[in-house]
């Protein structure tokens, strides 16, 4: 582990951000939750998140600010995301909406609009006061170095010594997603909720239609 250094992300590494959001939005599968919800093609995608993060929104899942990258011989490993939920005065999601409502046509915000009863019913609320780990992606050629394993507790040693009132982790992931789920038990999380659509369409929109929330207390670091 001591070639590669884990630090701080900045502007420049909005690129690889860009591709961590879309990895971690698709769970493994083929569905990018950004075309079958919004109707943007992968490039502009990539396009649009670029935009929201060169916002520089704090506190929420497409800041800058919430990422810690990996990196070594100076190319980009890793990158994983986490905020403290509500500390900047208004919930993750709102920042995250004000953001989409900003930055993508109207017409994508229509089109979600129309089919949020659908893909509403996995949709888990953050705890505020709260440190969430979001989006997390490691470069094929550096897969096998337990890349997330380090950075998620990098990230959260680093949360915790800045917010000292803060005692619990939590993350929301589709259950497609075994990679992540068993980085995180590793690290000690433990699933306390399960999520489950019924509606055969939200398939067609979303990596599955089940959602588990895992959960960490600090006191087991």
């Amino acid at each position: 582990m001591d070639e590669f250094i884990i630090r701080q992300a900045t502007a420049n590494d909005v690129p690889f951000l860009v591709e961590t959001i879309i990895e971690a939005e698709k769970s493994g599968t083929d569905r990018l939750t950004y075309s079958t919800v919004f109707g943007l093609t992968l490039e502009e995608s990539r396009k649009y998140i670029a935009e929201m993060l060169y916002e520089e929104i704090d506190g929420c899942e497409l800041s800058v600010s919430s990422f810690l990258v990996a990196e070594k011989n100076g190319e980009t490993a890793a990158a994983l995301s986490a905020w403290i939920e509500g500390s900047e005065g208004i919930p993750s999601t709102s920042l995250k909406g004000n953001l989409l409502n900003f930055i993508l046509p109207k017409k994508c915000i229509e089109r979600a609009m129309k089919i949020n009863s659908v893909i509403s019913d996995l949709h888990i609320e953050y705890y505020p006061g709260t440190i969430q780990i979001g989006a997390g992606y490691v470069a094929k050629e550096f897969r096998g170095n337990n890349l997330l394993g380090i950075l998620t507790a990098r990230i959260i040693e680093r949360l915790s010594e800045t917010n000292r009132g803060v005692s619990q982790i939590y993350t929301q992931i589709f259950d497609c997603n075994t990679p992540s789920i068993r980085t995180n038990e590793k690290l000690n999380f433990k699933v306390v909720m399960l999520k489950e659509s019924s509606n055969e369409e939200i398939i067609n929109y979303l990596p599955s239609n089940k959602k588990i929330l895992m959960k960490k207390e600090l006191s087991t670091l």
